[in-house]
């Protein structure tokens, strides 16, 4: 299902260039000559610049399963497919076990009805889908570069009244994202 989600996405351009990480032949080291050179780019042009860096805390465990299942079929995965992620991600149920020298101690079974299965191979690709709507949310401003779960937002205006303003909407609109998002 990897190999096919990722061809999908990959032939279709779906995933946004904002993105590294988490794709073939697109890695950290792209993410931070994107940075770099945005940031070289506008000190060139005489504007100031200022980072928001977002890293969003078990980012991964967040996936709203139904929110999840809405973008996957925006994306085009539709039919037998879409009903197999489906299948794969709702009624899932875990428990947490704790090991000490004193014996074991463990939670009850509970269903979990947000986050992806830990250790997939599927898990990052499908944050990567869950996430790929950032960039156009917050477009306004700039162009973000999300590494993994970290989204890092470069602003630039040619003063530091300006740039405030542009800080200010950019917060308010990355929150925005993330809150639906959830």
């Amino acid at each position: 299902m990897f190999n096919r989600l990722n061809q999908h996405l990959s032939v279709n351009t779906i995933i946004v260039p904002e993105r590294y990480g988490f794709i073939r032949g697109i890695n950290i080291e792209n993410a931070i000559f994107s940075l770099t050179n945005t940031i070289l780019s506008s000190l060139n042009k005489k504007q100031v610049v200022a980072g928001l860096f977002c890293d969003l805390s078990k980012a991964f465990d967040s996936v709203n399963h139904s929110v999840l299942l809405q973008k996957l079929s925006y994306c085009g995965v539709r039919g037998i497919y879409l009903n197999w992620f489906e299948s794969y991600l709702t009624n899932r149920r875990q428990k947490g076990i704790i090991s000490t020298h004193g014996g074991n101690y463990s939670s009850n079974w509970e269903t979990a009805t947000s986050g992806v299965p830990q250790g997939s191979v599927l898990g990052p690709l499908i944050f990567s889908i869950y996430m790929n709507d950032v960039p156009y949310i917050i477009h306004q401003i700039t162009k973000p570069v999300i590494y993994a779960d970290d989204t890092s937002i470069l602003v630039h205006a040619a003063n530091v009244m300006e740039l405030q303003v542009k800080i200010d909407y950019s917060i308010y609109q990355i929150n925005e994202c993330f809150l639906v998002n959830g």
